[in-house]
């Protein structure tokens, strides 16, 4: 039994546990890795100005709202399967009053929207919890329009010890001994329980139909990009 990827996997403890440490976390760093990603999605994606995107697995919201910000005329929508963090992500967006914004409850494997209804979908930072990353990822195929693209960014299973406890330190979440958040984010977010490396989550873009898949490493941080086309 997987238990790191059924805790993952489970919507009450991302409602009642770890829901509300990952957003302070998140807000925390919302000013350096946040727009560093906000600045790998524009550079690789492009979308156009008046885009229709949707953000899988929005969590507390950030990333949805900074592309809103980014993209005024564009329609961003976010859904995660946290009920909690989806009224996290609207209180967020009260505050930053991006109009163009909205949040909803939906899972990655049955997505809650039409064929063909956005130009670019994005995900951070969930991938590798989706029960079942193939359905979750040829669901996005299924909503992109023809020639839309996806641009997901997840933990890397294959980093470095180096790479990870660089990282580790860099967004140490406040009261935890470093050497606990060390352990914390090497066994449960890099660890291979959950993390995936890039080569099979292209292996599984491949087979969820895409015409054109791309994955590599991040620079600096222990992430990869996965980069599809429609």
């Amino acid at each position: 039994m997987n238990i790191p990827r059924r805790l993952a996997n489970s919507r009450l403890f991302w409602d009642y546990v770890m829901g509300p440490s990952y957003n302070r976390h998140v807000l925390k760093i919302e000013r350096d890795l946040y727009s560093f990603l906000i600045d790998v999605i524009d550079e690789r994606c492009a979308p156009p100005e008046n885009a229709r995107i949707l953000d899988v697995g929005s969590g507390p919201g950030l990333l949805a709202a900074m592309l809103a910000e980014k993209y005024p005329h564009a329609r961003v929508v976010g859904i995660d399967f946290s009920p909690r963090q989806v009224r996290t992500a609207n209180r967020l967006l009260s505050r930053r009053q991006a109009g163009n914004c909205s949040f909803h409850v939906g899972n990655a494997d049955d997505l809650p929207h039409e064929d063909n209804s956005f130009d670019l979908v994005v995900s951070t930072f969930s991938l590798s919890s989706w029960p079942d990353i193939k359905r979750g990822l040829a669901e996005i195929r299924r909503v992109l329009a023809c020639g839309g693209k996806a641009c997901i960014i997840d933990a890397d299973s294959s980093a470095t010890e180096e790479e990870i406890r660089l990282f580790a330190r860099a967004y140490a979440s406040t009261g935890i001994n470093r050497y606990v958040n060390e352990w914390i984010t090497r066994r449960l977010v890099f660890g291979p329980a959950i993390a995936i490396t890039n080569h099979k989550a292209a292996t599984l873009a491949e087979n969820a139909g895409f015409s054109s898949v791309a994955a590599e490493k991040l620079p600096g941080i222990p992430f990869f990009i996965l980069e599809l086309l429609k």
